[in-house]
């Protein structure tokens, strides 16, 4: 390990403590707060030689001077950023490097399911990043967002591994378990029609007690067995009918996409913490999940690791601690696509609709009453959408 890596780590362990320790402490201090945003700045200052590399493949993109995201260069005069951000008004579209060099842009395509464009910025004369392939990535490892002028935007850990966002593409199995049977095994309460179980002549009450001759006890590793599947596999489940076990083969298909929770609903659950998020947050193929805290503005910037390794492309600020982050493999898959026109709309990553008007409550006690019975009811819908559909 670099020693540069070591005083880095001790700095970032140093201030996790001080930050526990002043959390606990309901009358902390003004000097503490002070001691903790000091300690920030050591750590944001210990990060510019890591990110100073990738500072020179970054750019400000800029909507009548006004910047809404951060671009990654990718190629001569060719820059990637979200699409979302700059799709609001496309009459006044710039670039400002590092160096301060304004550059008129112009949208030439759109990749709408990541929620990506490609613009062309005339005269822009630096060099597309290099990416470097996420696989050494683990749960834990630190991450910086890389800001043009070669400081970081952002820094926090990955906490979970690339996945899909997308519905059809977790693994379904097709039936709804019965969550008060008491095992072993998991009962079948109801089997969804046209799914893989239904074919393969599951029923109602059938007792599942093995999936690809792993037993399962329960519905929670049921479910966690079959996250680790894809849609298409094939599997063997023995279950238990009438006294008697046989065995079928099942093809696992794509879950159904949930009905979304209405924006009300979870906007006024965002909005408790007072943060802003992405207005695109979903439907992505292949993120990796960080506890990175960025403005929704920061998203188009390349991602480093600590050895100064761009790993990928910041997407969506999604939650009070989730930022989605599109790794360097899927960049580089999705700018081997041709991209579709300007005009094209959003795909899998679709905007998440605007809150209708509501009449303002004056009773500060009524709202806060009514966001908690909220997050209840999402909480429980959750749940029972994860544990009764796998």
């Amino acid at each position: 390990m670099s020693i540069m890596k070591i005083i880095f780590l001790t700095g970032v362990l140093s201030f996790a403590f001080w930050t526990q320790l002043f959390a606990q402490d309901p009358e902390s201090s003004p000097e503490n707060q002070a001691l903790l945003d000091e300690q920030a700045a050591d750590i944001f200052k210990a990060l510019v030689p890591v990110v100073k590399k990738g500072a020179s493949g970054t750019v400000e993109v800029r909507v009548w001077r006004k910047r809404v995201s951060y671009g990654t260069i990718v190629g001569p005069d060719t820059v990637l950023t979200k699409w979302s951000e700059v799709s609001r008004d496309l009459r006044s579209l710039s670039c400002r490097t590092g160096a301060g060099q304004w550059l008129p842009a112009v949208v030439s395509g759109v990749y709408p399911d990541a929620d990506l464009a490609v613009i062309k910025v005339k005269g822009l004369k630096v060099d597309p990043v290099e990416f470097s392939n996420e696989k050494d990535l683990r749960p834990g490892s630190f991450l910086s967002l890389v800001r043009p002028d070669g400081e970081a935007a952002g820094m926090g850990v990955v906490s979970v591994m690339p996945r899909s966002l997308r519905s059809s593409d977790r693994a379904f199995l097709g039936v709804v378990m019965d969550l008060e049977f008491k095992g072993p095994g998991v009962r079948v309460r109801r089997v969804e029609p046209g799914t893989g179980a239904e074919q393969s002549g599951l029923r109602a009450f059938d007792v599942i007690l093995e999936v690809t001759e792993r037993k399962v006890n329960g519905s929670f590793e049921l479910s966690t067995l079959l996250q680790r599947m894809e849609p298409g596999q094939k599997v063997k489940i023995r279950y238990a009918r009438g006294g008697n076990e046989s065995e079928v083969e099942v093809e696992l298909g794509g879950r159904p996409r949930a009905p979304r929770i209405p924006y009300s609903r979870m906007e006024q659950m965002n909005n408790m913490g007072g943060h802003r998020y992405s207005e695109v947050r979903d439907g992505f193929s292949s993120v990796v999940q960080s506890d990175m805290q960025i403005e929704p503005e920061d998203c188009g910037a390349p991602v480093v690791d600590l050895e100064g390794r761009i790993v990928g492309v910041a997407i969506a600020r999604a939650g009070r601690i989730k930022t989605f982050i599109i790794p360097s493999s899927a960049i580089e898959q999705i700018l081997a696509l041709e991209p579709a026109a300007p005009d094209a709309q959003l795909g899998n990553a679709g905007r998440i609709p605007l809150p209708e008007a509501r009449k303002p409550v004056d009773d500060p006690f009524e709202v806060m009453r009514r966001r908690l019975e909220e997050m209840r009811r999402l909480m429980e819908e959750i749940e029972e959408g994860d544990q009764q559909r796998p």
